[in-house]
């Protein structure tokens, strides 16, 4: 039996409202499991991240884009198809937030 790793949807929102709202709408528009959120430093960014497979995962980023964009803006997006198994010490950690 060979072990498909899921996809992974990365959004970088300007603002937690934009952040909760694109993680709101990537759940509801496809068949993604969210992994959690970070606080970046400086200017607002907030990025959430999510995992499913490459369609749905596609499909839930496009959706989050716009209403990330709705609400403030969107820095960065990216949809890895199938990470490296060594990316999982950064996509699945749960870290706490850096608010000072």
């Amino acid at each position: 039996m060979i072990f498909l790793r899921p996809a992974v949807g990365i959004i970088e929102a300007i603002g937690l409202t934009a952040a909760i709202q694109a993680a709101d709408t990537a759940v509801k528009a496809a068949d993604v499991q969210l992994l959690g959120y970070e606080l970046s430093k400086g200017k607002g960014m907030v990025t959430v991240r999510f995992s499913g497979d490459v369609g749905a995962v596609t499909a839930a980023l496009e959706a989050a884009v716009a209403a990330a964009r709705e609400v403030s803006g969107v820095y960065a997006s990216l949809v890895l198809p199938k990470p490296h198994e060594e990316l999982d010490k950064l996509l699945y950690r749960q870290k706490k937030d850096n608010v000072d």
